[in-house]
């Protein structure tokens, strides 16, 4: 109990002589709440609960190590996202500490397939108009996208050529378009094919004066804004 408090000494000789001293104890109220260690970010696939305990300690100042609980309620594994996990912990003295973690529930190929979905059903059939929704949605950077460039493109607002040229064919074929990925020999940039009324044509959804000068290109009209660069014209079909 918190207080202050008198103790006494006694000590007697061999004679029995008798001596008495007295010293204060002050008992200090316990007020620091427990602290948490090992809530670092972590990552989880759909519908594999991770464990959220695994290198997770709660430790007091007086009571050493102490039992923790979490509360994973808000955490939905069936759905891809960022969420957050509450812990908790009290000590004897009843000092209660709270602390989170962030989680973040990775997507997979459905989830990409399906806001590739979500955005299609918002834009018109028309190829060009599909490529300037892409070419003004996504900024372009270095990234490349990681596993997933479309999912990357689209959910995070930017991407390199390539990232554009993948977010650009999942759209067209999201709307009856064949579609093929196209490059530049040294791959220092990509693009796609379409075929419209039975005939390929180029369609660029990078952004960039090169890019933009026209809009369904022949050929002549690619190999014009490439800056000497070619493609391997034996894998794709003509542009006329």
């Amino acid at each position: 109990k918190p207080g202050t408090y008198t103790v006494t000494y006694t000590a007697t000789d061999k004679a029995g002589n008798k001596a008495t001293q007295q010293r204060k104890i002050t008992v200090l109220a316990d007020t620091q709440a427990p602290k948490f260690s090992g809530l670092k970010d972590m990552t989880a696939k759909k519908n594999k609960k991770p464990d959220y305990t695994a290198g997770v300690k709660a430790t007091d100042n007086w009571d050493g190590v102490v039992e923790f609980t979490y509360d994973d309620s808000k955490v939905d594994l069936s759905k891809a996202g960022t969420y957050y996990v509450t812990y908790s912990a009290v000590d004897k003295a009843g000092n209660k500490a709270t602390a989170r973690r962030k989680v973040v529930i990775n997507h997979d190929k459905e989830d990409t397939k399906a806001l590739v979905r979500e955005i299609a059903s918002g834009l018109s059939g028309d190829a060009e108009a599909i490529r300037d929704y892409v070419r003004k949605s996504i900024k372009y950077s270095s990234d490349w996208g990681g596993d997933d460039p479309v999912w990357f493109g689209f959910k995070n607002k930017k991407g390199n050529c390539y990232v554009h040229a993948l977010c650009l064919q999942e759209l067209l074929e999201a709307k009856g378009y064949e579609t093929k990925l196209i490059w530049v020999t040294d791959k220092s940039h990509y693009w796609n094919l379409v075929k419209i009324n039975g005939s390929w044509k180029h369609i660029d959804a990078t952004p960039g004066t090169r890019h933009t000068k026209y809009s369904l290109m022949s050929d002549e009209q690619r190999l014009e804004t490439l800056s000497g660069r070619k493609w391997d014209t034996s894998k794709w079909p003509a542009c006329e």
